[in-house]
């Protein structure tokens, strides 16, 4: 009996740790990539605002082996904001052949003196390892190119004084000219495709149409990136799932079959029953049809009665023979 009582709760508890399980494994997953997209960006920024001390032209940032070797790149520049204003800037982000374009008409928000602007570029290995280790892509794509970040920072307030581009003419464009695997091996298609725009912690913030180059054309700072639609295909069948599908569809033949059989002996036996009740109507018009007789119930059956009789006898005298 005490086993038996203790039967529920231990299905309970296990119910509520699975649901935990599945509550918390996503959060802690996006927590643990934005912790690593922190750490890049903070080496990153460090190393680019020591380079950039008295440089005014485009820099590469040597970054540490540990980055590098994950296929990280970056580069920096640092410019007046009225020159920003006026000519805008195009830089590419390492060697990787992705160029952004700020237009003019952009200014630091909030407004800085000096600011200095980082291009990053994540990739490795197939050209969206790094990239899809930090970055996750929407459901039912993946990245065709590797993901980059534009930040910018005020360059005469410290390390850490970040501030964003707004553009009050042309958007910022992100032009990605060597796409990778998989969009490279079944043709790129720009119709498909989207452009990505990720959070601080990895995830998909908002996606939108890709523009002809192809570019994307973002709004302020962060991570951007390009995903194609990829077909999904199906896990192989294993044996044991095999054999509880054919377990599966005999049970279903099988009571398809009962229930069919219940439906039909049912229906018989109410067609029979219909055609009884049919007949005992037909006798009962038939009899009333003619003279009305009386009504008699014997042991709850109904029948006709005769109560008197039609013609009353009577002595009829006969000649007496002789």
């Amino acid at each position: 009996m005490a086993a038996t009582s203790l039967l529920p709760s231990v299905i309970v508890h296990v119910v509520v740790a699975a649901a935990a399980a599945a509550l918390f494994l996503r959060p802690c997953a996006a927590q643990s990539r934005a912790a690593n997209i922190s750490a890049v960006e903070a080496a990153v920024r460090d190393r680019a605002l020591e380079l950039l001390r008295g440089a005014g032209h485009l820099v590469d940032v040597p970054l540490p082996a540990n980055l590098s070797d994950a296929g990280v790149q970056a580069s920096a520049l640092r410019m007046r904001s009225n020159a920003l204003w006026a000519d805008g800037v195009s830089a590419a982000a390492g060697s990787s052949g992705v160029v952004f374009a700020i237009p003019p008409r952009v200014v630091p928000a909030p407004f800085a003196r000096r600011v200095a602007i980082v291009f990053e570029r994540f990739a490795g290995d197939g050209g969206t390892t790094a990239g899809a280790a930090l970055f996750a892509a929407p459901r039912g794509y993946a990245l065709a190119a590797p993901v980059v970040g534009l930040l910018a920072y005020d360059a005469s307030a410290g390390h850490d004084a970040r501030v964003s581009l707004r553009a009050l003419g042309a958007p910022v464009r992100v032009e990605f000219k060597n796409l990778s695997s998989p969009a490279a091996g079944n043709g790129f298609n720009a119709s498909t495709a989207r452009c990505v725009t990720f959070a601080a912690n990895g995830e998909v913030a908002a996606t939108h149409s890709v523009a002809s180059g192809p570019a994307c054309a973002v709004t302020g700072t962060g991570h951007f990136g390009i995903a194609v639609r990829v077909t999904e295909t199906p896990p192989a069948a294993s044996a044991s799932m095999l054999r509880a599908r054919w377990w599966a569809s005999a049970v279903g033949v099988g009571a398809g079959g009962v229930l069919g059989a219940s439906v039909l002996v049912l229906a018989v036996a109410g067609a029979v029953s219909w055609s009884r009740r049919r007949r005992r109507e037909e006798m009962e018009l038939r009899a009333m049809a003619g003279e009305e007789l009386g009504r008699m119930t014997v042991r709850g059956s109904t029948m006709p009665s005769g109560k008197v009789m039609r013609t009353r006898p009577e002595m009829v005298e006969s000649p007496s023979w002789r």
